[in-house]
């Protein structure tokens, strides 16, 4: 065996191993392409409705939203959607809550998951006084 062989089949080698370690997995999902949003709560014709959802940037398996709406820090409501082969998933109406007389405030909170993987979670309160 040349010295030219000796020492390109171990690069060689070495470089196609590299390769395979850092290429990306195909046909799973990747969290880190997805984010969790959570907007103020808004009143509607006195029903309060959150707003939240996980983005990713390319249409996943199954994107989860997990929202739980709070009046005065207590859970007013709460629900889970799934959403399959999409890149946003939301959420909203589901977890909705008829108003209270007087000023309160009104929060969102949401996790979200790509698959069963937990990816984050956001909360938000309401910008203006209902």
């Amino acid at each position: 065996m040349t010295t030219l062989a000796r020492v390109l089949i171990p690069f060689v080698l070495a470089l196609g191993a590299f390769a395979l370690l850092s290429a990306p997995a195909t046909g799973r999902e990747s969290a880190g392409a997805c984010r969790v949003v959570a907007e103020g709560p808004f009143l509607y014709v006195d029903i309060v409705i959150p707003v939240t959802s996980v983005q990713c940037g390319s249409p996943q398996r199954r994107l989860r939203v997990v929202t739980t709406l709070t009046h005065d820090g207590v859970a007013a409501a709460s629900a889970r959607r799934d959403c399959r082969n999409v890149s946003v998933c939301y959420l909203d109406i589901d977890a909705s809550a008829p108003d209270a007389d007087g000023n309160q405030v009104w929060c969102t909170h949401v996790t979200g998951y790509v698959g069963s993987r937990f990816i984050g979670e956001a909360s938000a309160c309401e910008a203006d006084e209902f």
